[in-house]
């Protein structure tokens, strides 16, 4: 069996071993790898072929991720019915994120599996990586000695694409202050002699004095306090000419987002506020629906933006 057959075999596995335990959401999973295998095939089978790797490599079946991601759901739903009554986040500052998600092992491990799995069956996470590598080419010439950095990599696959794009990188440092976030994005990833490096460490503790032609921040802002903070910072570290690539979601309640969004034009005042101009951006909302439908209803929706000082 070719490896495209056993990616897709592996997915089919999880599939089904979701829909023995929730039949409603893997309708709506199966529907989103039709769509993605439908429209890219390569690349969903080159994504998934790194999940099937990292969860291989943990020896962790089918059946164990598709419970930890089932969990995840779970969780989501939970903090979805508070948001919709309230109007807001349940977890309400990063003390109270670190203290109930961060430092404990056994809910960000589950979280970790879950979120990994996300990437490659929700159609929004897909559509996004693929306008994202779609547009590095647009940003460098193809022989770009580019320098890059990535803050808060989660599964790292944002950084898989553009040293993929970019194979002549000069380097690639990786920061974030989680230790499960490193390991999954070490697996991931790999190394490259002594051009990538992995550093445990809170951003804003990082020298200024580094500076790079991309910037990474994949999810990131929605997680703060004071997101404009580290926007302020990365700006700093941006050489002139670069890019900075920003994703946040907009209404998505979850165990650890703390910074509520709730259009994307709020994400677009924020970069300006920050003095960052928006080169390009593109959205995805969560559900297949009408723009006026997802907005009314407040489904997330899923921002990616590339900006420059």
């Amino acid at each position: 069996m070719d490896t495209t057959q056993n990616t897709f075999s592996y997915l089919r596995d999880l599939v089904e071993q979701i829909s023995k335990k929730d039949k409603l959401h893997s309708k709506k999973i199966s529907a989103n790898i039709s769509f993605l295998t439908e429209h890219y095939p390569e690349q969903i089978n080159e994504l998934a072929g790194l999940v099937s790797m990292y969860f291989d490599n943990l020896h962790l079946t089918s059946d164990r991720v598709a419970s930890d991601y089932l969990k995840m759901i779970n969780d989501m739903r939970t903090e979805g019915l508070y948001f919709y009554k309230y109007g807001k986040y349940r977890c309400e500052n990063q003390r109270i994120a670190n203290e109930y998600v961060y430092s404990k092992p056994e809910v960000m491990t589950y979280y970790m599996n879950a979120l990994l799995v996300s990437q490659i069956m929700w159609k929004h996470h897909f559509n996004m990586f693929m306008y994202f590598q779609k547009s590095l080419k647009t940003l460098f010439p193809d022989d770009s000695a580019v320098t890059i950095l990535d803050i808060g990599p989660g599964h790292g696959f944002f950084s898989y694409l553009t040293k993929k794009e970019f194979s002549n990188y000069s380097k690639l440092d990786i920061v974030d202050i989680s230790d499960t976030s490193l390991e999954m994005t070490k697996t991931i990833i790999g190394y490259d002699a002594d051009k990538i490096r992995y550093f445990k460490k809170d951003i804003f503790e990082y020298d200024d004095s580094n500076k790079y032609d991309f910037i990474v921040l994949g999810e990131v802002l929605e997680h703060l306090d004071e997101p404009k903070q580290i926007l302020l910072k990365l700006s700093k570290l941006l050489n002139p000419g670069g890019f900075l690539w920003v994703t946040t979601p907009t209404n998505s309640p979850a165990l650890d987002h703390v910074h509520l969004f709730t259009t994307k034009e709020e994400v677009l005042a924020l970069m300006n506020e920050s003095g960052l101009r928006t080169v390009h951006s593109c959205n995805y909302f969560a559900e297949d629906m009408t723009e006026e439908a997802a907005l009314k209803n407040k489904i997330t929706n899923l921002i990616g933006l590339f900006c420059q000082n």
